[in-house]
């Protein structure tokens, strides 16, 4: 707990409920659809900074820091409420992705757990 929420609560304070920590929850797919259609990720994945743009008739572009381009394909699917992505050479690999804001994404690995917060941008915002 956050030691300014701390001292309110001992205090007998009570805060307003836009000053709560948000919950971080899984999204569903259409939720994920709904975040990433038509908008861009602005992240860092293992140390290194990146934008993809997610169009909103399945294809992507991922630009990591440094990096040319690569364009793949996107889907949220509705069986696992998972985003995944197609790449050429490595084919289809999906994440779970939760968020704790309106403006915020978390991809998570399922298989080992890794955790890249990410930020939404409206539009299509690359490098």
């Amino acid at each position: 707990m956050k030691p300014v929420l701390m001292a309110l609560i001992l205090a007998g304070l009570t805060l307003p409920a836009t000053l709560t920590e948000a919950e971080e929850r899984r999204l569903s797919a259409a939720e994920i659809e709904a975040a990433l259609a038509g908008n861009t990720v602005d992240g860092n994945w293992k140390g290194t900074p990146f934008r993809q743009y997610f169009g909103t008739d399945g294809a992507t572009l991922y630009i990591a820091e440094g990096a040319e381009p690569s364009p793949g394909k996107w889907k949220a699917d509705a069986q696992t409420d998972q985003y995944c992505s197609w790449w050429e050479g490595s084919g289809w690999d999906c994440y779970d992705i939760h968020s704790d804001g309106p403006e915020s994404i978390i991809w998570v690995v399922p298989s080992d757990g890794y955790r890249s917060p990410s930020k939404v941008l409206k539009g299509r915002k690359l490098y």
